[in-house]
This record gives structure tokens, sequence and C-alpha cells, in this order.
């Protein structure tokens, strides 16, 4: 029922498959172009000596720093944590300086003379280039990697000679030419790209807002026989434009890949921009990058999984009478799983931008784990408030759009997650439960509704007579069909609940959809007046009788004789 057609399948994921393979072609050439540029010493100062069994963890508090020339690490200085950070940075800035002289110069590689010899002062290895002094191999230098001084010092030089010969070689005028030829043919190729990215982008953008202005021109159908088409288009429509808003976030991805890795291999063509590719990788940007991707990883997953929580409702979408359940509880279900992954997501970019600046995360996750269970000690109502909001989602107690009663206090339920339930009250108050002081719920909403509705009519009214005309109204509210679709069965007639002096008491239930319980009753309490003033049908009125009584008792008054005239 909701298949998209064979084409746009194809136009999909064929443009998913042009970024895919401009996304490869740009690791690939990062790959290709920055293997070359590892230091020719690079795996000596980071094995550990296996045959001693010395590692760079026995060498206490010891500070190194990295030789580069051109961008290319070459071999690494050592000093003692206290008091040496300033001297190596120097030493380490006189030895750059000396091989970026030495390169820019117009030497002969045959002529190029890299001498290891013994300083007879200090006992230690001396390198100079072409007889000028470049540095000393100090013993902590060569503990660092595990070698003899002099050992080290005769590597250092064969590394520091075919470094220089390299850089001899960028520096000529043919190698600056195919160099730049490359560099135009990535640049092209970004263009290309970037052009054909922005021309989806916008077709996608047009389609998006197409689909968006459609959904919002349609009116929100109920359930029912009728307007089933009209719900199966909405749900087409919402299902298109989260597809298209996923595909426009991976172009953007593969737009940012193509720009980002173009611009990283073209910087490391040259010998004079190489050193760039650091200050790319360098910790500012990397936090950067870091916090970027992450929200780009929040925005995929959250269409990911309404992409699947439309792939849930359209599956038993053909049974209609549990759908309207099905979405509130899908949407609600989605909506916790939207925090949680947010939440993960978060926790894991905020380590990972601890690791790019410097922090160990051993300790840190270890003392995180001693925290945790501190504050679960100290947050127990929270661990509760989790505990029963997910009891509630995995038991569908209710969800979002339902009408609940949580002991005297009653609305629609407009948010919930896996800490609170947030719900609104007639007056528009908006009240905020936490799940754990949840016990009793009355879900006034869930699969269909009940009108409880009674009348109470004169205690002279011809009971068969009151029946037959409250039966007449029920059929007849309940065959139109605006209130067809909102009335579930035929309404119920039950009888006379009650007979006192203030009349007679009739019940009548009607069972309706969810939330048309109100409605429902208010137009039939409406025709409710009409019709009983049509039939001359009186409501109840309490009767009462008052009888008066003297209760003093009468007393006999005899007639005083009067005196005789004189």
């Amino acid at each position: 029922m909701f298949n998209y057609s064979i084409q746009s399948k194809f136009h999909f994921w064929k443009r998913c498959l042009h970024a895919a393979v401009l996304c490869v072609l740009a690791i690939a050439l990062t790959i290709i172009f920055s293997t070359n540029q590892s230091a020719w010493g690079q795996s000596e100062f980071l094995k550990l000596n296996w045959l001693t069994g010395q590692s760079t963890a026995n060498v206490p508090r010891i500070d190194h720093a990295v030789v580069k020339l051109d961008g290319y690490q070459l071999f690494v200085l050592a000093a003692p944590t206290f008091n040496q950070r300033f001297p190596l940075e120097q030493r380490l800035k006189g030895i750059e300086d000396e091989l970026h002289r030495v390169a820019n110069s117009n030497f002969e590689p045959d002529a190029l003379q890299v001498i290891t010899s013994i300083d007879p002062k200090s006992d230690q290895p001396v390198i100079a280039i072409n007889d000028r002094y470049l540095m000393t191999v100090t013993s902590i230098d060569a503990q660092l990697q595990g070698r003899d001084p002099i050992g080290w010092a005769n590597q250092i030089a064969q590394v520091l000679r075919d470094a220089l010969v390299r850089a001899r070689q960028e520096r000529q005028p043919q190698f600056l030419i195919n160099r730049g030829l490359i560099t135009a043919g990535i640049i092209l190729t970004m263009l290309l790209g970037m052009r054909s990215i922005v021309y989806w982008q916008g077709r996608l953008k047009l389609k998006q807002e197409t689909i968006e202005a459609q959904i919002e021109h349609t009116s929100p159908p109920y359930l029912d026989a009728v307007a089933v088409t009209d719900l199966e288009q909405q749900l087409y429509q919402k299902q298109r434009a989260n597809l298209s808003d996923l595909q426009r976030r991976a172009l953007q991805l593969s737009y940012l890949c193509l720009v980002g890795g173009g611009s990283f291999i073209i910087l490391g063509l040259f010998p004079y921009s190489r050193w760039l590719q650091s200050f790319l990788l360098s910790t500012p940007l990397q936090i950067f990058a870091i916090a970027f991707g992450t929200y780009l990883l929040i925005r995929v997953s959250n269409l990911l999984i309404e992409r699947f929580s439309g792939f849930l409702k359209a599956r038993d979408f053909a049974m209609l009478k549990p759908y309207q359940r099905l979405d509130l509880r899908v949407s609600t279900v989605s909506q916790v799983l939207k925090n949680v992954t947010d939440l993960v997501l978060v926790c894991l970019g905020t380590l990972g931008i601890l690791s790019a600046i410097g922090f160990d995360l051993v300790p840190l996750l270890a003392g995180a784990g001693i925290v945790g269970i501190a504050i679960s000690f100290a947050a127990q109502g929270l661990i509760k408030d989790v505990i029963n909001g997910f009891l509630i989602i995995l038991e569908d107690q209710y969800a979002v759009g339902d009408v609940i009663v949580v002991g005297e206090l009653g609305g629609l339920v407009e948010n919930m997650n896996l800490r609170i339930t947030q719900i609104r009250n007639n007056e528009g108050q908006l009240i905020t439960i936490p799940n754990s002081s949840i016990a009793i719920i009355q879900n006034l909403s869930k699969d269909w509704a009940r009108v409880d509705l009674t009348i109470r009519v004169a205690y002279e009214t011809n009971p068969d007579r009151a029946l037959d005309v409250l039966r007449k109204l029920a059929q007849e509210i309940y065959q139109e069909h605006i209130w067809r679709a909102k009335i579930i069965e035929p309404p119920d007639v039950l009888g006379i609940d009650d007979l006192q002096h203030s009349g007679m008491l009739i019940r009548i239930w009607i069972k309706t959809q969810p939330l048309q319980q109100w409605s429902v009753a208010r137009e039939f309490r409406r025709r409710l007046k009409l019709i009983m003033e049509q039939e001359g049908i009186e409501i109840g009125i309490p009767q009462q009788f008052l009888v008066a009584e003297n209760s003093l008792p009468q007393e006999t008054v005899e007639p005083t004789p009067f005196p005789p005239k004189e």
C-alpha cells in the first residue's frame, strides 16, 4: 500500500551511489597521499623495546616533541618535564629552522653529507649537515625509543638525509607543475560534485516544501471507513517528507566530505602548504568537527527513527480499528527513543571532545563509574521515575494524545519521557507529574470510550413511551453520517435504573471513538432537550407534601354570667 515507485527509488539510490563514490574517492586519495607523509622514524618512536623489557612508560615524567619537515614527521625529541618545556621547544625550533634552510638551498643531493660523530666533551653523538652542527642526540632521546644513543643517532642521520633529498625533489619546477595539474583535476572534480549536490539539494528542498504544503492543506481525518483514503494519503505524504529530509542530510554530509577531503588532499600535495594539514587536524578544529558530527548524527538518527515509525504505521494500517492506538504508541516510543539516542550521542561527543583536548578517558570513565554509583544512591527518586516510565511505555498504559486522570489531576497528555509526564487540564494549565508518583491511572481514550448518560423524567410519565422516544432519538443520531463516524455501535437505551418520588432515572450508553465521547454527549443532550419538549415529556421534579396539624389541646371556655342589673 505504501510502496514508492521504482523510478523514484532508482533515482534515490543513484544519488546515494554518486555521493558514496565521491566520498570514497576523497578518502582513497587522502590515504594515498597521506601514507607517504608518515615519518621515516615514526614507527620507531611508537614501538616498545620488547627485547630489553623497557617501554616509554618506564621513563618517568618525560616530555617529547616531533621534528617535522614540510609536514612530514621525522623523529622525536625528549626531555625531562620539570623546567624543560621551553628548552625543548627552543631545541625543536632550532632543528626545524636549520632543516628548512638546507631544504630551501640549492644543494646537490649527491654532495649532501649528514655526519654523525661523538662530542669529546659530553661523550654524546652529534649530527651535522655539511659540517654544520644540527643537534645532539641525548640519552633520553635514545631511551624513549629503547635504543642506544649511537645507533639512534645513525638512524636519525639516515632519516634526515632521505627527508632533505625528498624536500629538494619536491621543490623542483617539474614536480610542482605535475602537482598543479593534479590539483586542477581535483578542483574540477570537486566543483562538478558540488554542483551536482547543490542541484539535487534544491530539487529535494522544493519537493519537501511541496509535500509539507500538501500536508498542511489536508485536514486531519478521523478514523472511519470513509476517511481511510485521506488518512492513507496523509501518512504517505509524511513518509515522503521524512525520506526527502533524510536524503538532504545525506547530501549535506557528502558535500562536507567532498569539500573537506578535497581541500585536505590539495594541501598535502605541495611542500609549502603541507603543514596546514596539521593545523586542520589541530584540537580546535577537531572539537568543531566532533560537535558538528554529533549534531549531524542526532539529526540523521531522528529522521531514521521517524522513518521506521512510519514503516510500522504503514505495515499495520490495514487494521483500521487499532491504528489510532498504534499511532499514539509509536509516536510516544519514537519520541522517547529520540531522547535516549540524543543523550547517548551527546555523551559520546563529549567524550570525543575531552579525548581531543587531551584528557585520559580511562581514569575519567572509572571515576564516572564511582560517581555514578554515588549518584544512584542520592537520586533514587530519579531511578524510580525512569523505571516506572519504562514500564508505562512498555505496558502501553497511556501515550501522547491520551486523556488520563491521575489521582485528582486530569488532562491531555502532551509530552512524556522516561522521567516525567506532562498533561494539560481544562483550564490550559500544564501539569508535570514525575513517573514515580503515578500509581493508578484512568485512561479515558484508549481503544474506545463510552458516554454514560442519565435522564430523570417525571414520575407520571409513561415509561414505555419515554423509552421509545429515547430509542428513536438514539437511532436517529446513529444514522447520520457525521456522527456515525464517531459512534462505534448503536446507542443502547438500558432502561429505568432508579425510581423515586422525583421521577424515573433512565440510563443510556453510547460507545464512541477515543476522545469523541464529550462531543457526542453534548449533541445527544441538545437533541434530548428538544425532543422532550416536542413530545411533552417533563423532567423529573422532586415532590414534597406538607401536612399541617395543630398539636395543642383545645380548651372549652364557659361563658361568664353577667351580674344582674340593679
